[in-house]
């Protein structure tokens, strides 16, 4: 399975992609991926 989750922050929009054979485990993935790409460009995102 392959999850893609788009995220913002109100201004900016990123896409982030889990894979795994398990539709959960593929989402946590994409979750888990773009909270820490927010977070560790929250400076970047914010415009």
């Amino acid at each position: 399975m392959r999850v893609l989750i788009d995220s913002t922050n109100g201004d900016r929009v990123w896409t982030t992609v889990g894979v795994d054979s398990n539709v959960i485990e593929a989402s946590w993935q994409a979750l888990m991926d773009s909270i820490q790409f927010g977070l560790v460009h929250a400076d970047d995102l914010a415009g």
